[in-house]
This record gives C-alpha cells, structure tokens and sequence, in this order.
C-alpha cells in the first residue's frame, strides 16, 4: 500500500474510533464513517468492506501498540517500575474519560453471532493480554523491581478492573477518585520497596537496577574526539601486533591497568575508519576495556577469539556464531538481570549470517558457554552445558553481551577451534601482501561484519 493510502485508512480509524467510543459498535454505519471522514462510498469500500473490519483492526492496532510499548522499553532495559508507571498513568487517564471508551463497542461487537465463533474472538483478545502483561511482571521480577506474586491473579485484576471502570463508565458517573484508587493498589501490589532487598543480597539474587554507578567510565576515560565510530577486539596479542605493524596504522589512545598499558590503534580498511584493540582474557578485565572504549567513542563492536569445542561434529571446521551464552560468570548479572542464559541481538545475528555467506564462510549457529573457572570444568558440567545445547566454551560471550546491551551499543562476536581453518575460497584482497596466516584472517573478518553491524 502506498503512503496515501496508509495515511487514508489511519484518517477511517481514527474518526471511527470517535464513533465507536461515542455510538457503541451496533450503531455506527459505513455512512457514518463516510461522513465523518469526509469520503465517499466508493472511496471508504475501497479500504474496508464493513465496520467490522475496521473496529476489529482498531482492536488490533491497540494490542500491538501496548505490545510494542512494553517489548521496546524492556529491550532497552528500562526499569520495569518506570514502565509500569506510564502504563497505569495511562490506564487512570483513559478510565477518567468516558467519551474515549471502546468497552460498550468491544462488548457489543464481540457478542454478534458473526464473531461469537467457537475460537471466541473475545478469549483470544484476552489471551494476548495475559501474555504481554505476564511478559512484563515476569521481567520486573527478574530484576527485583516487583515482588515475587501470583503473576496471573495479579493480570486478571489488571484486566477485569480496567476494562469494568471503563464500560461501567458509560453507564454510570464514576469519580477520579476510584481510577487513583485502582492504579496506586496495583503498583503497590507490585512494586517493592527499598526495605524489601535484603542487604547482604548478592546480585545474583537481586539486580541493581541503578543506571548511575559511583564510578562511570567517563570518571575515568575521556571521550576522544572523531573516535572511529567502528571497533573491533582479539584476544590474540600475536594478531594485535601484526596489524599494529601494518603501514598506515596509528595509535590513537590506551587502555591503562595495574597489568600494563594496551594500545588503542586505528585503521583505515576498505575506506572504513575502524579501532582496533587487545582484549584482556576473563570476564571483569574483558568487560572493563569495553566500557573504556565505549567512553572513548566506540558505537559498534565486534570480538572474536578461540574457544574449546564441546560439539566436534556441529563446530569441526567452521566459524562458531553464539546465539546465546550460558552465565556461568560473574559480570553479566552486574549489567543484566539474572537468567541462566543471555542472547544475541537477532539484528546482529543476521548481519554476521550474511557477511558469512557472503565470503562463502562456513559457520554454524549455537549457544556458547561463558565459565568463569577454567579449571573447575568438571566432565559433570562439561556434560550439563553439552544437554543444554552448548557447542563451545569461553570466558567473556556472556558478560560482553550484557555490558553492550547495558550501553545500548550494537554488537556481536564469533568464535574459532584451535584447529578451525578457512577453506580456499575466500581470500582478503588488500592485505594478503603481508603475509597474513589463517589465524590472522579473522581479522579480516572480523572488520568486514563491523562495517556491516
């Protein structure tokens, strides 16, 4: 449909749904709608066929809208109090105003034999809630922000006191007074209080949903001016040097530790602006350098390095892309609430599948299992990690992908065996003259999926 007809039907909703809330569903024709959105006949049939088939998309355009509410300020970590405070600010706003109500439309539409159907439209209305809400309830748990509840008592009196205010609403004076009263016991219900998260609570128990820290990377990092928006990291200190002798590479910050300095250098790849750094091993040092780049001015990462197999058959000779990471660490549960496992963005996921495709790559899809104690993979958790799905074991997956979904920055990592090697038909065509190993054609690779991400 092109823009003038999108923006055609958006006009028929919106001056229908101004009917509906005012005339209830039985009473609202298509002559009505004609009329109020200045259409003819001809040109209100050529979207519609019927009112039915506007409310029910009036219907469905609010669910998803609610849906997409919760979904994107979870994605983006926000507190799940906050969320839940907007959506009750919202819930009184709209149980206040009667004229704004669609109930006595719901209620009647649902109940025509044409959409009583055995599937029960109306049920299914409400299923959908019941997921989205208990999405949301279950996502403040997690972060202790609301207290451990009977989750789907809690959605069915959302639900029932809402939508009764509001049809009620049409039939008798309602005061602001009950719409406060409904929202604040909510929330109380929910939401914890301060005194409520023990003190000797560790975070993996009880996330800290705090975004401010005592000491901010910016503390202790300043951002440089025109930082190459592109970085890329290894863990290979071989690989590193190699690239940082290459002509036309320059040092352009440092990273600095009690374990020393690593420098910071930049290169100019395929017309491309790209950063490029050592990576400590071990999640808390790993995770402190990206911090420090992402203060610096990095806006996308890519890391890759080599990992222990635990599938020979999924993993024998190809590029590993984790879509998830068991947390067997620490670091992730100070930047991400706790959960067994974390997963990589799906738009990330996809743009590493077609850089790989692109280059005729193999590679296989899989989870990856962060562990903080290298010595302590006991063949009892070697074959606990294997049932769960994992194809391979590392030590920072986990904790980069909740530090850069902390910081919002786009990112994505691919793993390597020790006896992985590229096949014949890809070449790098620019810096093959120096000599590049296998090994050193991740790096290659690695700037190829940056410039994608």
């Amino acid at each position: 449909m092109n823009k003038r007809g999108q923006t055609t039907r958006k006009l028929i909703k919106e001056k229908s749904y101004q009917l509906f809330a005012e005339k209830g569903f039985k009473e609202v024709t298509m002559k009505d709608i004609c009329m109020a959105a200045g259409l003819s006949r001809g040109g209100l049939y050529c979207h519609y066929n019927g009112t039915g088939q506007i409310f029910k998309e009036i219907i469905d355009d609010l669910m998803n809208m609610q849906d997409e509410e919760f979904t994107s300020k979870m994605e983006l970590q926000q507190s799940a109090i906050q969320i839940l405070d907007d959506v009750l600010s919202r819930y009184e706003t709209e149980m206040k105003d009667s004229t704004a109500s669609l109930s006595v439309a719901i209620f009647e539409y649902f109940s025509l034999d044409d959409n009583f159907s055995d599937e029960n439209a109306i049920a299914a209305q409400y299923q959908l809630s019941v997921q989205m809400w208990h999405r949301f309830i279950q996502y403040g748990i997690d972060r202790c922000e609301f207290q451990p509840v009977d989750i789907q008592a809690v959605i069915d009196l959302i639900i029932f006191s809402y939508q009764g205010v509001r049809l009620y609403s049409e039939l008798m004076p309602i005061g602001p007074e009950l719409p406060a009263r409904i929202t604040r016991q909510i929330r109380q219900i929910l939401v914890k209080t301060k005194t409520e998260v023990p003190i000797r609570s560790t975070i993996f128990t009880h996330f800290n949903n705090e975004n401010k820290a005592f000491l901010e990377p910016l503390d202790t990092t300043e951002p440089i001016p025109d930082f190459p928006e592109l970085c890329v990291t290894t863990f290979s200190e071989n690989i590193i040097q190699k690239f940082a002798e290459m002509p036309g590479v320059k040092t352009i910050a440092a990273l600095y530790s009690a374990n020393g300095i690593l420098p910071v250098y930049e290169i100019n790849y395929m017309g491309n602006r790209i950063a490029f750094f050592l990576s400590r091993v071990g999640a808390p040092a790993c995770v402190a350098g990206l911090e420090e780049i992402i203060a610096m001015g990095a806006k996308k990462l890519v890391m890759f390095g080599s990992a222990g197999i635990l599938n020979e058959t999924a993993a024998q000779g190809k590029i590993i892309l984790p879509t998830a990471a068991v947390r067997d660490e620490g670091t992730s549960y100070h930047y991400y609430p706790a959960s067994d496992e974390i997963h990589m963005d799906e738009h990330s996921i996809n743009t590493m599948e077609a850089c790989l495709l692109k280059h005729h790559i193999p590679y296989v899809l899989g989870k990856t299992w962060t562990t903080d104690a290298v010595y302590r993979e006991t063949p009892k958790i070697i074959d606990a990690r294997k049932q769960q799905g994992c194809i391979s074991v590392e030590m920072e997956c986990s904790a980069s992908l909740a530090v850069t979904k902390f910081r919002q920055i786009p990112f994505a990592q691919f793993l390597y065996g020790a006896d992985s090697l590229f096949g014949e038909n890809w070449e790098p065509n620019d810096l093959t003259e120096y000599g590049l190993s296998a090994a050193d054609k991740y790096m290659m690779l690695a700037f190829e999926c940056v410039i994608c991400l």
